[in-house]
C-alpha cells in the first residue's frame, strides 16, 4: 500500500482538524455495515492518521490498527487508548498470526494495494472462521473513480496511481482466497460542508494537490461528482462501494 508521508500526511491531518465534520456519513457506513461490537478484536486496514480509530476503539474490545506510514500512525499513538496496538504494516505485508481477528474493516484505502491477492492472503489468516470482512472502497468507472484519475492524479503531490475495483474481481478476490462470494452495496455518501470554497478547500488538503488550487479542485468536483444544496450545508457526492463477506 501507498505510504502517506512528508506533505501529503501533513495536509490530510490538517485537513480532517479544519473540518471534523465533513465525514460523519463515513461514520454511519462503518456502523451500519461493519456493527462493531464491544467483545470483538477488530483490525482496521489503512487506518491512516486515525479517523476512524479513536470511535471504532471504543466500540471494541480491542483494535489493531495497520498501515504502512510510520508518520500517519503517530497520531493514532497519540490518542493514548489501551485497547489500541498499533502496526506499521499494508495489508500485504500483515505478519500476524493465525484467527486473531473477529472482523477485518476498510475504507478507502485498498485501492491503493496493488498486491491485492496477497493482502486477502493475508486477511484470511488473521481472521477467525466465519470472521467478517467489511471494505468500503472506490470502484472503476464510477464517478469517483473518473474524479481520482482526472483530478487527483494530475495534482496530487505524490501522484495517485492505484489500482479500483469491479465487483467482478472482488468475487474472484473472494473465492480465491477463502471468502464467501462477497454482497456488494453501493454508498451514496454526502461529505457535508459550510459553504462551497470549502469543499476546493478540503479536497486541496485532503489530497495534497499542491500542483493547483483551491479554487480547481473546486470546479473539478463540482463538474465530476456534483455538488447540492441541503438546508445550510452543501453536500459533496461520494460515491463509494461497500463490499462485505466471510471467511469461510
Amino acid at each position: 500500500m501507498a505510504e502517506f508521508s512528508g506533505i501529503r500526511s501533513q495536509m490530510y491531518k490538517e485537513c480532517l482538524k479544519e473540518f471534523p465534520s465533513a465525514r460523519n456519513e463515513d461514520f454511519e457506513v462503518m456502523n451500519k455495515y461493519l456493527a462493531p461490537k464491544d467483545n470483538e478484536i477488530v483490525l482496521e486496514i489503512g487506518a491512516g492518521s486515525g479517523f476512524f480509530s479513536e470511535k471504532l476503539s471504543e466500540k471494541v474490545k480491542k483494535l489493531i490498527v495497520s498501515d504502512p506510514s510510520k508518520e500517519q500512525l503517530e497520531e493514532v499513538k497519540k490518542l493514548g487508548k489501551k485497547n489500541i496496538e498499533v502496526r506499521d504494516e499494508g495489508a500485504d505485508k500483515l505478519t500476524l498470526g493465525k484467527e486473531i481477528a473477529d472482523a477485518i474493516w476498510s475504507f478507502g484505502a485498498m485501492h491503493h494495494c496493488f498486491d491485492k491477492t496477497k493482502a486477502f492472503e493475508n486477511f484470511a489468516r488473521v481472521l477467525k472462521k466465519n470472521g467478517r470482512l467489511v471494505m468500503a472502497d472506490v470502484w472503476h468507472d464510477s464517478k469517483l473513480a473518473k474524479h481520482f484519475d482526472t483530478q487527483v492524479a494530475k495534482f496530487c503531490v505524490t501522484g495517485h496511481e492505484v489500482a479500483f475495483w469491479s465487483d467482478e474481481f472482488a468475487e474472484s478476490l473472494c473465492f480465491l482466497t477463502g471468502f464467501e462470494k462477497p454482497k456488494i452495496y453501493d454508498l451514496k455518501i454526502n461529505w457535508k460542508f459550510k459553504s462551497k470554497e470549502d469543499i476546493g478547500t478540503f479536497l486541496y488538503k485532503i489530497h495534497a494537490m499542491t500542483k493547483t488550487n483551491p479554487e480547481e479542485c473546486l470546479r473539478g468536483a463540482e463538474e465530476i461528482l456534483g455538488i447540492e444544496k441541503k438546508g445550510d450545508l452543501y453536500c459533496l457526492n461520494w460515491p463509494m462501494k461497500v463490499m462485505i463477506s466471510k471467511k469461510k
